[in-house]
């Protein structure tokens, strides 16, 4: 596979909601992006298969080409080794960037919100400065050139004075049916069993409590709202 060189922005697409607002930001603002999907069966046998589901409908919605990198790398299932679509997404984001030095990559599009913890963005630094070491053949990024450092693509978070509810209001006021292609659930409680049936969201975990409430306080919002309203139904 050969990307086009007039490509010039970049969506991780998980097939949950934030990742869907970059797509739907890149989209807005017509940049010309790719996307792409971590698959992990290894560590999330039961989700694995219907976050690509969601992505690809979100990616097919957007007509946004989707680049799907599975691993299958062995991995222990437990509730504590849910950082790996991180891991696997720096890997994948490095490459594709390194990987295509046809195309002059100007943004790496990101959906997290203001609740998102500011440790996640500190992770997202490091696969610019591998692929900028790599461009620069350098080991040590004191002797990366400076002409790449100046092109390298930029990090951005739209959303980050956003809270979740209130990009769900967003979505809903623009393009309402993406609601329903959205993927949140882990499937998993807090023992760490899987309660996740016939590919549904098991509604008891605690990204299916989340996003049930942000779209509760999203709905409310009508009342709170001076002019204008919201159509139920978020």
């Amino acid at each position: 596979m050969i990307l086009s060189k007039n490509i010039n922005a970049i969506v991780p697409l998980s097939g949950g909601f934030e990742s869907m607002c970059a797509a739907w930001y890149a989209k807005k603002n017509n940049l010309n992006a790719v996307a792409f999907h971590v698959l992990n069966q290894e560590a999330a046998p039961y989700t694995a298969r219907p976050q690509l589901a969601a992505a690809q409908k979100q990616a097919e919605y957007f007509d946004m080409q989707l680049i799907v990198d599975e691993s299958t790398i062995p991995q222990v299932v437990g509730v504590h080794n849910q950082n790996y679509p991180v891991l696997q997404g720096m890997s994948v984001l490095a490459m594709l960037v390194a990987g295509n030095p046809h195309i002059q990559f100007k943004y790496v599009v990101y959906g997290a919100n203001m609740e998102d913890s500011f440790r996640q963005r500190l992770q997202l630094r490091f696969p610019m400065r591998a692929v900028m070491a790599s461009q620069s053949s350098q080991l040590d990024m004191h002797g990366v050139n400076p002409d790449i450092i100046a092109k390298a693509p930029k990090n951005i978070f739209p959303f980050e004075y956003l809270t979740k509810s209130e990009m769900i209001a967003m979505i809903h006021q623009s393009d309402k049916e993406l609601l329903d292609m959205v993927w949140c659930c882990t499937g998993q409680s807090g023992t760490g069993r899987y309660i996740i049936k016939d590919d549904k969201p098991c509604g008891k975990c605690t990204k299916c409590h989340e996003w049930k409430s942000a779209r509760t306080v999203a709905w409310k919002s009508i009342f709170k709202r001076q002019e204008g309203h919201i159509d139920r139904g978020i």
